[in-house]
């Protein structure tokens, strides 16, 4: 079965149970009314070396410790917001998300657990750890979503100064003329399909037929030509992009010069992209713009939660 990352919801977190009854060294902070200790700071703290590999200096090992802490208070705040607000997951709203994931990922049930079970977590582990994320998601929408608004007309100014990120790749449609060259060709048999293929160029740029200069040197040298569709340019193997770079409308390009083959380009027509219409894009500008702001919200949200608590950092 292939390997496939499970993404869990949306929201970065570290995982933490705000405070756990073990045997302590020391505290590390106080959050209102739970504590952190250092031991569950060094275990956050060995998780992350383990993670990143290689062995961080003392300043960088400090400033770990430190950001790590950081992000313990404010999961700890999170903890006792969910707590005040007495949010919940059912077993129903579990499910359907569970079900989502194997939707979005093509899996069956017991593939997904599969997949679970390959990046070493226990599958009732998973579904705790889904449910934890589906609070936080529905603490961000409580809390810090509920104050995001996205009136239509800052949608239509973006759709406007943002026009060439939604139009459509443009299309090329080309034909061309393929000289092959036998693997075992020599230097010397090579250079005469070169020069043969020049000589075609030049028929094509005096206007004759690319099928007519394509049959005359089909006996002798294996010529082949005709229509090769259309392609985005995004589609096109690097030589042939890079061949018909510049070329107009009807134009030839230079000779492209492969292992086995030789090449002439003609570029029959250019299709500019084509501009997706602000209806179909309304509802994707707007969740880009709301996800935006609700990022910087929550940045503010959460500075305001730790402005307000008690927090004693004792290290």
């Amino acid at each position: 079965m292939r390997r496939i990352g499970i993404a869990l919801l949306l929201l970065c977190s570290i995982g933490l149970n705000p405070v756990a009854a073990a045997v302590v060294s020391r505290i590390a902070a106080v959050v209102n009314h739970d504590i952190i200790t250092t031991n569950q700071l060094d275990q956050k703290l060995q998780e992350q070396l383990a993670k990143k590999g290689g062995q961080p200096s003392p300043a960088q090992l400090g400033a770990l410790r430190q950001e790590l802490l950081s992000r313990m208070i404010e999961e700890t705040l999170l903890q006792q917001r969910i707590k005040a607000l007495d949010l919940k997951v059912s077993e129903e709203e579990l499910e359907k998300a569970l079900v989502d994931v194997e939707k979005n990922n093509q899996l069956t049930r017991e593939e997904l657990k599969e997949a679970v079970q390959l990046q070493g977590m226990d599958f009732d582990a998973y579904r705790e750890n889904l449910r934890s994320q589906i609070i936080r998601y529905k603490l961000i929408g409580a809390e810090v979503r509920s104050e995001v608004d996205v009136p239509e007309r800052e949608i239509v100014e973006y759709y406007r100064a943002h026009l060439d990120d939604y139009r459509l790749p443009g299309e090329v449609k080309l034909s061309a003329i393929t000289f092959p060259i036998s693997k075992k060709a020599s230097e010397q048999e090579r250079q005469k399909v070169r020069l043969v293929a020049d000589e075609a160029l030049a028929r094509l740029q005096r206007g004759e037929s690319l099928e007519e200069v394509a049959e005359s040197y089909n006996k002798t040298y294996g010529a082949t030509g005709g229509e090769l569709g259309r392609f985005l340019h995004k589609e096109l193997v690097s030589g042939f992009a890079e061949a018909i770079q510049g070329v107009e409308a009807g134009g030839v390009s230079k000779p492209v010069v492969g292992a086995e083959s030789i090449h002439l380009l003609r570029v029959d027509e250019l299709l500019p992209g084509r501009l997706r219409q602000f209806d179909t894009v309304k509802a994707e500008i707007h969740q880009m713009i709301l996800d935006q702001k609700t990022d910087a919200q929550l940045k503010e949200w959460t500075k305001n939660l730790k402005a307000k608590a008690f927090i004693d950092i004792r290290l």
